[in-house]
């Protein structure tokens, strides 16, 4: 077999690069199976924090820390970026990248609004990928083939709380994971009306919005920031049936519950006990489908231009 190269330059050392990024590329170079006709090389690292990179670079098997961020764009020889810094400046570092036309890879959100993700999905136009792992998890995917095979599923109702998080840009920065899943599941989300009320402890805001989703379906969105639970939920019914889904969360391994009046299906995820938390939550998944598809030049299923409908939304729910 033919084997393609891919030299990747990483930007950015923080504490997600570190707990999620790293050790799925690690986990990669450990299990080259994964990677069919790909020869991957992690041909550089920069950061605002030097001597973090030199440590990542000497832990994680990069070959040099550029000096600037200038230095990267000057490789040659890179023919893939991967981004993950914090989100105020994705947009400046994700610009400066797409001038190199090589394929990007990028954290999420897609920009710090609605206006800025437009705009990047309109400049951007080599391969992409945006990192919403929601889309890339393997019970996450099992949940939307369900939904998909339902006939006359007419409401969907999603829950995502948080324990005592006060983040003013919770929403658009976090909870949209949310909302771009539920529209990976349902469709695009056309219409929005929201109810905003502060946690009695507190004056964090909890969000409840009614949606319409292009296709017609209604649904409903509960954003809780200060709840007692972490945890992600989605359910979708129709007249004969109705699915419950409680996604892969840190140690949670995430179920899906089919009710069929008085028949009750059961499943649980068959990536545990074994596979790794970044196998569980698709991290792994996202950078298999950069590396052998979107650096391929294919359309990945989470792109900045499918993105920006779901930062329209989540900007409407926080303002």
């Amino acid at each position: 077999m033919t084997t393609r190269p891919v030299k990747l330059a990483f930007i950015g050392t923080g504490s997600w690069a570190r707990s999620k990024h790293f050790p799925a590329l690690t986990y990669l170079l450990e299990h080259p199976d994964k990677l069919p006709g790909i020869q991957l090389s992690l041909q550089g690292i920069y950061s605002l924090e030097p001597e973090m990179a030199r440590a990542v670079a000497v832990r994680v098997g990069f070959t040099r820390v550029y000096d600037s961020l200038d230095d990267l764009l000057a490789d040659g020889s890179v023919n893939a970026i991967a981004v993950a810094v914090v989100p105020e400046a994705t947009g400046a570092v994700v610009r400066r990248a797409a001038a190199n036309r090589v394929p990007i890879f990028s954290e999420k959100p897609p920009g710090v609004s609605a206006a800025e993700a437009q705009e990047l999905a309109e400049l951007i136009t080599v391969p992409n990928l945006v990192a919403f792992n929601r889309r890339f998890a393997p019970l996450n995917n099992r949940f939307r083939t369900l939904v998909n095979g339902m006939e006359g599923a007419y409401y969907v109702e999603g829950h995502f709380l948080r324990h005592e998080r006060h983040d003013p840009a919770f929403i658009t920065q976090t909870a949209v994971h949310w909302i771009n899943y539920m529209e990976y599941v349902c469709g695009r989300i056309q219409d929005v009306t929201v109810e905003r009320f502060a946690s009695p402890e507190n004056e964090t805001l909890n969000t409840v919005a009614h949606l319409t989703f292009a296709g017609g379906l209604r649904g409903l969105l509960k954003v809780f920031p200060c709840a007692g639970s972490q945890v992600e939920r989605l359910e979708v019914h129709s007249a004969s049936q109705s699915i419950y889904f409680t996604g892969p969360y840190e140690a949670e391994a995430g179920q899906i519950i089919i009710d069929r009046g008085r028949i009750r299906e059961l499943i649980e995820s068959d990536t545990e006990p074994v596979a790794p938390e970044i196998v569980r939550i698709g991290i792994v998944e996202e950078y298999i489908e950069f590396l052998t598809k979107t650096c391929a030049g294919k359309v990945a299923r989470s792109t900045f231009q499918n993105a920006v409908n779901s930062m329209r939304i989540a900007e409407a729910m926080e303002e």
